[in-house]
Formats: structure tokens, sequence, C-alpha cells
């Protein structure tokens, strides 16, 4: 049986590590979720944890309220979190939540035949 949600990384530069999450992000991963991101953080010599959420089919608010506490766990330390990409379902929620600039993150929502940036002044999706 396939993981719900599965964690790649690799480091490239000297304190960036590079993460990628497949799978879905929910309730019932949030205890996964929140272990392993801190696992990633750990190491002392990680100053830049970077999220590439394209591959993650799904995200809920609980999953996305992990991220935002590893993020602020990660500031204490003198680290960050970024997001690097999303798409789906996941952009929906950062978009909906106007917290992407938390995560340096921009993003884009397609309402109706149109598209523009997503702001906290967006209400409904059509």
């Amino acid at each position: 049986m396939d993981e719900l949600l599965r964690f790649d990384h690799h480091d490239v530069r000297p304190g960036t590590r590079y993460v990628t999450l497949t799978g879905e992000a929910d309730l019932s991963t949030i205890e996964q979720l929140q272990h392993d991101l801190r696992r990633l953080l750990a190491p002392r010599w990680v100053t830049h944890l970077k999220l590439n959420l394209k591959t993650l089919r799904f995200l809920d608010c609980a999953a996305f309220s992990v991220l935002l506490g590893v993020r602020e766990t990660a500031l204490t330390r003198g680290q960050r979190v970024t997001v690097t990409a999303a798409r789906g379902g996941p952009a929906r929620v950062i978009a909906l939540s106007g917290s992407g600039h938390l995560f340096n993150y921009s993003t884009t929502v397609q309402i109706g035949d149109t598209r523009r940036p997503a702001g906290r002044d967006l209400v409904a999706l059509g």
C-alpha cells in the first residue's frame, strides 16, 4: 500500500534543504507531517527549508495549520520555511488563508474565467 504522505528531500546549497511533499496532507497525516518537517529542520546547519507542494494532491486546514506551526518554530530558531510551488487544492488553501506571504509564496487562483492574484480580500471562488 502506498503511503498517504511522502517526503523527498535533498540538500544542494549549504544551509538549504529542499523538500517535496507528495500525496495528501490532512487530519490523518498531521502527526507524520509535523514529525517529519521538524526532523528535517533539526540539524542546526539547515537555515532554510524550501517546501515544494506541486505534487501534493490535497492539503486541508489542519495540515496547513501544522505548516504554520513548523514555520513559527523555525523562526524561533533563526530558520526560514518557504513554499516554492503549489497547485490545485493546496494552492487554493494557501490563497484562501491569506497567509502565503508568510511562506514567501505568491499564488494566483482561477475565479470564473479570469486569473488574479489571491489576496486577503478574496471571499469566494466561482
